[in-house]
């Protein structure tokens, strides 16, 4: 809908070119480029009325392109793939050894304390998609270009057009899709090794329209207006990106309890393996602890997830992950799971804000999610797997829902 809406105003805007609102188009060679040429890249040069005016410069749309980037990468556009492999083994403290463990075949986007068991290989592949078109909830961002930077702009009554500003009001629709392959290798009965490697595709739509907001003291008509052979007031931009994101290895190690749940711990380095100016990785090297704790049941798996992933290019940029919910039996072949996700960010704020956004954040503190989804057994070494994350908040920039679609196979 949102797209079709998008496309309808794009189609609107070019019909009206006799009434001064061409459409310039922009592209870019990576999508932060994309974002930085919006107007020419250097502000908004006016028609010359005898008063020659010039709106914000270079750094302001250079700034909202690298404070946009640094939200879009301060999460992950995909799930990771769990852990829990086809076939685990959880540890028996009556017995004192490892046993395979039945009934759920195991979380989707959480994982459990269980490992892969010595020897044995985890492969799973998924393909996740999701379409990033909201920024706290508000589909349009408003940008502000302010003509003069100096008190004179304030003091200045004789000139109170110094005062005016130009309003921009961006649409932008990033679709991003990842391909995720992981491998996990049960090094022992207690210890998985494994490697996560994403192949994305992201597809950035960027329409603004531009507009001269009178300042306090200034009456129009002034002499500020649009000159279409300098600037049109209406810009749309796209660029597509593809390559290789951020390659995670991690490792778990399944914890001895004698209490009547699972414990284990998970540790992730994430290498900044994915091109930062394409929103394809981070560009900084960061490194995630989780710990575990899970329950098998005859017909539910409860499991609780609680990690802090800490960035080490930007120690600001640390936040607290959460996952908590159960695994259902539907039946022999089918695990049904639901699960609430969370990420909270203590040292963000003042982080995602530019000049231009005037005070804006694009992002809060904590961001809330919902996910359902399913696991079928294809075959006994064999999953097909589904999953539907939406979001219960609006902060910051995700997508209003986004679809998962794997299989995972045991050797």
């Amino acid at each position: 809908m949102r797209k079709v809406l998008l496309a309808t105003l794009t189609g609107l805007v070019a019909l009206t070119v006799p009434l001064q609102a061409q459409v310039t188009i922009r592209h870019g060679q990576s999508l932060s480029q994309l974002l930085n040429n919006l107007y020419g890249g250097n502000g908004i040069q006016l028609k010359d009325t005898g008063h020659q005016a010039h709106f914000g410069d270079s750094q302001d749309f250079q700034q909202f392109s690298e404070t946009l980037q640094a939200v879009l990468q301060s999460r992950s556009l995909y799930p990771l793939p769990p852990t829990t492999g086809v076939i685990s083994y959880t540890f028996n403290e009556e017995t004192g050894t490892y046993t395979r463990a039945t009934g759920s075949f195991g979380p989707v986007l959480a994982d459990r304390a269980s490992t892969t068991g010595i020897g044995n290989i985890n492969f799973s592949t998924s393909y996740t998609i999701g379409n990033f078109e909201t920024i706290n909830g508000n589909e349009t961002t408003t940008l502000t270009l302010r003509h003069c930077l100096t008190a004179q702009c304030v003091s200045n009554i004789a000139s109170p057009y110094l005062q005016d500003t130009i309003r921009i009001d961006m649409r932008m629709r990033l679709k991003s899709q990842a391909w995720a392959t992981s491998i996990v290798y049960g090094l022992t009965n207690k210890i998985d090794i494994g490697i996560v490697i994403p192949y994305l595709r992201n597809d950035l739509q960027v329409f603004t329209h531009a507009s001269i907001i009178p300042g306090p003291q200034s009456a129009p008509p002034g002499p500020h207006e649009f000159e279409i052979a300098l600037e049109t007031p209406d810009q749309l931009g796209s660029a597509t990106a593809i390559g290789i994101g951020d390659i995670t290895a991690r490792a778990k190690y399944q914890l001895a309890s004698s209490l009547p749940f699972d414990l284990a711990v998970l540790g992730d380095l994430i290498l900044p393996s994915g091109d930062q100016q394409d929103f394809l990785g981070t560009g900084a090297t960061r490194v995630k602890g989780t710990f575990i704790a899970s329950k098998q049941g005859a017909k539910f798996a409860p499991h609780l997830n609680a990690g802090v992933e800490y960035n080490i290019d930007d120690s600001s940029l640390w936040n607290i992950d959460y996952r908590i919910g159960s695994e259902i039996v539907a039946t022999p072949r089918l695990t049904l799971v639901g699960d609430l996700l969370g990420v909270i960010r203590p040292g963000v704020s003042g982080e995602f804000t530019a000049r231009a956004l005037d005070g804006q954040e694009l992002i809060g503190q904590s961001e809330i999610d919902a996910a359902i989804g399913g696991k079928w057994e294809v075959n006994p070494t064999t999953l097909l797997v589904m999953n539907v994350l939406t979001p219960l908040n609006t902060s910051g920039i995700r997508p209003s829902a986004s679809f998962t679609v794997g299989l995972q196979v045991g050797f």
